[in-house]
């Protein structure tokens, strides 16, 4: 209440009626200005908003962040410590996707990045298709360990309506040469997580 009129901490001798009191007569320091007009701009005169990465991908201690498509979820946890621990610039990988209707790849060329895309590829090693509903729960597991959890009880569980189907393009001698059996998150989108 202090900070909120001004006053010291010295100034005690007031008592609570007359901080009632002037709270009830205090006005407001702004008055509503009326909105200012506002010019019509076209899209190429249209200023980009930039947000900091620490208020999109904020999560609590140990947690994901929300993401609004599969994809993406996927390549947060690629770049994640804990789940892409291991991963190195030599590894190559190509994975293929069909969830929630949309069907993407995400790949890692021979010393690149992880990148992603949508359709279908050709030499995919792996390809994994997986029901809306398990999607939905994947998508809000709020840790890894919880993602983990869902996609491998749907994996080996799998109900109508409620699954993780998993092919292997390649056998799984090519796989582990290709990082599969040494990153986490790639274990455990092979379904080789114990």
């Amino acid at each position: 209440m202090r900070r909120l009129f001004g006053r010291k901490k010295k100034d005690e001798s007031t008592t609570d009626s007359e901080e009632i009191e002037l709270e009830e007569t205090a006005v407001p320091s702004e008055t509503p200005a009326e909105p200012e007009p506002v010019a019509e701009s076209t899209p190429s005169e249209a200023t980009p908003v930039t947000v900091p990465e620490e208020v999109i991908s904020a999560p609590e201690v140990g947690g994901l962040p929300h993401h609004t498509s599969f994809a993406e979820r996927l390549l947060y946890l690629f770049e994640d410590k804990n789940a892409g621990a291991h991963l190195q610039a030599t590894d190559e990988f190509h994975l293929e996707f069909m969830v929630l209707g949309e069907r993407f790849w995400i790949r890692k060329e021979h010393m690149g990045p992880v990148k992603s895309g949508s359709g279908a590829i050709t030499d995919e090693d792996v390809f994994v298709r997986v029901s809306d509903a398990v999607a939905n729960e994947l998508l809000a597991a709020p840790t890894f360990e919880e993602f983990t959890k869902i996609y491998m009880r749907y994996y080996k569980n799998q109900q109508a309506g409620k699954f993780v189907k998993i092919e292997l393009r390649k056998d799984m001698s090519s796989l582990a040469r290709a990082g599969y059996t040494r990153v986490p998150l790639l274990k455990l989108l092979i379904g080789t997580v114990r």
